[in-house]
């Protein structure tokens, strides 16, 4: 029977049609639960599993909470629900401050980061400081270093002052007692000092929109190979993990904790008042006399004019609204097709009256796509058709999907057909539209930046717990020689682990043994399994060994 207590995964419940459920976030999977499940969920963490049983007599019988619980311990082996690791092999201060370091990538990236996602993070640290004690480091070398320094103290986040030479890196001011390390921008060299050289939890802010480029993509599965145990990346979209889940030994190390949407700002309004508003800004007239289909592209220009050429061809008795956050403005509006970029505070300002105007959202759950524009249009209410590698888990079960397969290096494909029919049978079934638009605005109610800050919080929390759970094995004195096999008649490879009587080993354990010393578990995986014939020997190997 499964033992408690026991932490968390990143959990979502919601209701559909009646029926209650509960998305893992972490595991990017959807489970049905009942009542009874659903308190034992929300007692786990805190009771022991007697005095939960106990708690709960009082409201189910006995045969429903075994039931129960011999349901979820078959979960948790399957590595749902809940961490791998019990809620008391670690300490938790979920009362205490945590302190967290946040490297410089931040503000070295800020030029080449886009508005929407720049607003987003600022977003997002107001919320952390609420609740942890936040460290930047800053360059005394930079220009606007007092600008950057009175902002910061405004925000609440402590500045750290360090030299801008080789002599001086800014790992070396991490403070003592530091619960953890978030990179926010995770996609510079300088990270490899700190997923390399300190025994602190890393927690890598990955970001859809910087996947856009093969680069970025490769350098995300370097940065994986170098995560410790206790590492992790926090995607801010679900699709990301879909994405990699063929590319990289452990899925696992990808969670999803999304980007919060202000429903104060961002919620349904007047439509006719918003399409007329849209219409005199553009200075077109057709806006109040087709559909408006808003479509987010997450390509590049010249994929994005070659889709609204497919998609306008064949759809004519519509207009498009091409809503995008980029630092390049390169589209031009015509009759039919018109551009909205968010790149100031003004446009975002003016944002949730342009969403309103629209009567349907066409958008891609691929690379390269902020999920933050999803967010926002749904919580205006707008039924939205989505493409892609698989259903948001933001939005499950309030849109419509067309499944494209992932694609490392190949063109995405633009499946313009599919997507003209559903927006056919939307336009044609009103019920249709109003369902999606409501259970749309029930999906996103649930991330809010307050959340997103938590459970970020609970990440580190819970990667602290791993800390004692590995340690890098023993150093062993190696010696690895060839011999003439009489038998065979050939050279051979052979290792022995050198003590008073040299011990034989397998020549691949030999090889990750050294490797362990100096490498991650990820590392070794990659090249066991590029060397070892026999599929699934690196992984045996491996649970040997670490």
């Amino acid at each position: 029977m499964i033992q408690f207590p026991r932490n968390l995964h990143n959990l979502h419940q919601f209701k559909r049609n009646g029926e209650q459920f509960v998305a893992d976030l972490d595991a990017g999977v959807v489970i049905p639960v009942n009542e009874v499940i659903w308190d034992v969920l929300n007692a786990c963490s805190v009771l022991e599993t007697d005095a939960l049983i106990d708690t709960l007599a009082d409201k189910y019988n006995h045969s429903e909470v075994f039931e129960t619980l011999n349901y979820l311990s078959k979960l948790s082996e399957m590595g749902l629900l809940f961490s791998a690791h019990q809620a008391e092999m670690e300490p938790i201060r979920c009362n205490e401050r945590l302190k967290i370091f946040m490297t410089a990538s931040i503000l070295e990236s800020r030029k080449t980061t886009s508005f929407l996602e720049g607003a987003a993070n600022h977003q997002l640290l107001k919320m952390l400081v609420n609740h942890a004690d936040l460290y930047l480091p800053v360059s005394e070398k930079d220009n606007n270093r007092r600008e950057i320094e009175e902002g910061l103290r405004v925000e609440g986040v402590q500045p750290i002052f360090f030299k801008s030479d080789r002599s001086f890196s800014p790992a070396k001011f991490i403070p003592k007692d530091c619960d953890g390390i978030l990179a926010l921008s995770p996609l510079t060299i300088g990270e490899q000092v700190y997923l390399k050289f300190n025994t602190i939890p890393v927690v890598l802010r990955l970001s859809n929109a910087a996947l856009a480029s093969h680069a970025a993509r490769n350098t995300t599965l370097e940065r994986c190979a170098a995560l410790k145990h206790f590492d992790a990346f926090a995607c801010d979209a679900s699709w990301t993990q879909t994405f990699f889940s063929d590319l990289v030994p452990d899925v696992g190390v990808f969670h999803h904790i999304p980007y919060g949407v202000d429903t104060s700002v961002f919620k349904p309004m007047n439509k006719t008042k918003c399409k007329h508003q849209l219409s005199q800004a553009l200075g077109n007239e057709e806006i109040l006399q087709k559909p408006l289909v808003g479509v987010v592209s997450g390509l590049n220009p010249h994929e994005t004019l070659r889709f609204m050429r497919k998609l306008r061809s064949a759809n004519p008795n519509v207009n498009y609204l091409v809503i995008h956050s980029s630092l390049m403005d390169d589209f031009e509006s015509d009759g039919c097709v018109n551009f909205f970029n968010i790149a100031s505070q003004q446009d975002k300002e003016a944002s949730p009256f342009i969403f309103n105007a629209l009567d349907a959202l066409v958008f891609p759950a691929i690379l390269g796509v902020s999920p933050l524009l999803l967010l926002e249009i749904v919580a205006c209410g707008i039924p939205t058709i989505v493409w892609g590698y698989s259903i948001p888990e933001e939005i499950s079960g309030a849109c419509r999907f067309v499944q494209v397969a992932p694609s490392l290096f190949d063109p995405v494909q633009l499946p313009v057909k599919s997507i003209s029919q559903e927006l056919k049978f939307l336009f044609e079934n009103p019920d249709e539209q109003r369902r999606l638009g409501q259970e749309g605005l029930e999906a996103v109610s649930a991330y809010t930046y307050e959340a997103a800050g938590q459970r970020i919080l609970n990440l580190f929390r819970d990667l602290r717990g791993r800390l004692g759970c590995q340690s890098n094995p023993a150093k062993h004195r190696l010696l690895f020689k060839k011999h003439y096999n009489l038998v065979s008649g050939e050279i051979e490879s052979e290792a022995y682990v050198l003590s008073k009587i040299p011990m034989p080993v397998d020549l691949e354990q030999a090889i990750a043994m050294t490797l362990l010393e100096e490498h991650t578990p990820m590392e070794v995986k990659t090249v066991l399994e590029s060397i070892c014939r026999e599929p699934g020997r690196a992984e045996k190997i491996l649970e040997n060994l670490v």
